[in-house]
């Protein structure tokens, strides 16, 4: 079943390489596969319209911790 997209998201809420990093005030968009190539932002802008690496599925939430990550700051 193909992932609703989010028009202010656009790709990136319907990729499995995304992962939703929610914070108290905001919400961001971190791409996995920056993690294993640097053509890829790390946080794209939005809203995504096309990339080459785009996979359709469900984005993770992210989780302190994942691929070494530290949680995202709020101030």
């Amino acid at each position: 079943m193909p992932v609703p997209e989010d028009p202010t998201v656009g790709l990136c809420a319907g990729c499995v390489h995304a992962r939703r990093v929610d914070t108290p005030r905001s919400r961001f968009w971190l791409c996995d596969r920056s993690r294993l190539d640097t053509s890829y932002a790390r946080y794209p802008r939005l809203p995504m319209r096309e990339c080459p690496g785009f996979e359709p599925g469900d984005p993770q939430p992210f989780k302190p911790g994942d691929a070494g990550e530290d949680e995202p700051r709020t101030k």
